[in-house]
């Protein structure tokens, strides 16, 4: 099934150039486009688009308010803005709201194309992490229950791969989240519900593998490590947001793996201008990287 965009934007040429760079390049189709705020609020959700592409400066309503305003709980749009405007500020409310990327005016080509295909990948990983939840939940209990286990290769191969893009892969902490977060999978897979479980018990999980293969290491320790190794993860993450802020890494994993508000906190304190460094949640992290490595399920 092909994505489906809608475009909120008041410059009716910067639609035509959108549609044509996504008919042109086979992304998707357009359903929808309006030139005002409040006519999209209106339309999206009668139309159910896939992603949304809307200007931040809008008559009515601006694009932060549209986001705020169709952003809830069980949203099932991905959200990139775009603008004129380069202001951080600016750029972090937006990211804060729930925005994916950000998209800079005058349009460029090759920018466009490559932020969409990024968005409808995290789209598309999202969809089949929450198609995949129903399902155990529909067959949870049944006598017939199965599903093939995941290779360990493969699912480890990824969670590596991002954590190697976060500049932590050799940390004692990153073999630890490696190890818990194919345990949860594996634990999803065969019919418990991980959405609701204590990290504590999830460090008593990693624990008990690493008990089963002869090592001895308390829960304690191994959440230190895990959090030590998230903790580096966002530093290493909010330089690169300092050197480039559209970078690739620095927007796709600020506002999946942690609360962005606690990237702009850890941004500000490198630079001097904050007392207090940012905040973790392993929670977040952990299920943000499941979201991303879950494309093992398409094998």
């Amino acid at each position: 099934m092909k994505t489906r965009f809608y475009i909120a934007d008041d410059d009716l040429s910067i639609q035509r150039i959108l549609e044509s760079i996504i008919e042109k390049h086979d992304l998707g189709t357009v359903i929808g486009s309006s030139s005002n705020g409040k006519m999209a609020i209106d339309e999206i959700p009668a139309l159910q688009p896939d992603i949304v592409l809307v200007d931040l400066l809008m008559p009515q309503v601006d694009g932060i308010g549209v986001v705020s305003s169709l952003n809830h709980s069980d949203c099932k749009y991905s959200f990139i803005m775009i603008s004129q405007v380069d202001s951080r500020d600016m750029i972090s409310i937006a990211y804060e709201k729930g925005i994916e990327f950000f998209i800079n005016k005058p349009i460029n080509v090759v920018e466009v194309v490559s932020v969409i295909k990024n968005v409808m990948e995290k789209h598309s990983l999202t969809k089949m992490l929450h198609s995949f939840e129903s399902a155990v939940k529909m067959v949870r209990g049944s006598d017939t229950y199965s599903m093939d286990i995941p290779a360990a290769d493969s699912v480890k191969s990824n969670v590596r791969k991002i954590l190697a893009n976060m500049g932590v892969s050799g940390e004692a902490g990153c073999q630890d989240l490696i190890e818990l977060i194919f345990l949860l999978i594996n634990k999803e897979l065969s019919g418990a519900n991980t959405g609701n479980i204590k990290m504590t018990d999830a460090y008593k999980l990693v624990q008990e593998y690493y008990q089963q293969n002869g090592l001895l290491i308390n829960p304690g320790t191994i959440e230190q490590r895990i959090r030590r190794s998230i903790k580096n993860a966002l530093n290493n993450l909010a330089h690169r947001g300092l050197e480039d802020y559209h970078d690739d890494i620095f927007v796709r994993y600020s506002t999946l793996l942690f609360e962005f508000s606690e990237v702009r906190r850890e941004m500000d304190y490198i630079n001097g201008k904050g007392s207090y460094s940012g905040k973790v949640s392993v929670r977040k992290f952990v299920e943000g990287i499941q979201i991303l490595a879950g494309d093992f399920a398409e094998r």
